[in-house]
């Protein structure tokens, strides 16, 4: 039996495959940053929701108020105090996550300017007070104790803003690389 034919075929689909994947390959490597920047902030999303998921609705932890519990800050009155509470938490826990994630893998591999890691994590995390904690935060409760809208559907309306405002200040400015103007 002659297998020339099938050989010839499977090198001829190869150089097809070839010339699709190149270009796919070359733009996927010139986005690596920010592919990586996407998947390290996907992770800090399933973080951020597992513990929503987890403190709102699974559990019944006896130092968390009840559902739906008011509690009166300085210049509101919140009326689900857990849902504020398990934001917050969800919120810092996704911050540390992120952080390390950016650190060990999303700009590990760049030159960056030198600065120590704890300064670099207090820029990370006073950048991350506008972000996740204003647009992330604010967007949830805004929209689920005032629109009524379930969290779970709340939590990507920020995210939009977030990323955008996240990927400006971590490339430009946190992880600014070497040589590069402010």
């Amino acid at each position: 039996m002659d297998d020339a034919p099938i050989v010839l075929a499977g090198t001829a689909q190869a150089g097809r495959l070839s010339a699709i994947w190149s270009p796919i390959a070359g733009r996927l490597q010139a986005h690596r940053t920010i592919l990586k920047f996407a998947a390290v902030g996907a992770i800090g999303y399933v973080i951020y929701t597992g513990l929503l998921l987890f403190m709102y609705d699974l559990a019944t932890l006896p130092f968390l108020p009840d559902k739906h519990t008011s509690v009166h800050l300085l210049l509101f009155t919140h009326s689900d105090s857990l849902l504020l509470i398990t934001t917050l938490v969800g919120t810092q826990a996704s911050i540390i996550g992120v952080f390390a994630g950016h650190t060990l893998w999303t700009f590990a591999d760049l030159p960056t300017v030198q600065k120590p890691l704890w300064l670099r994590f207090l820029q990370f995390e006073g950048r991350a007070l506008v972000s996740t904690l204003g647009i992330l935060t604010v967007a949830v409760n805004g929209l689920a104790v005032g629109a009524g809208v379930p969290p779970y559907l709340a939590v990507p309306v920020g995210l939009v803003t977030a990323f955008t405002w996240n990927w400006v200040w971590d490339s430009r400015i946190i992880w600014r690389r070497r040589g590069a103007s402010r």
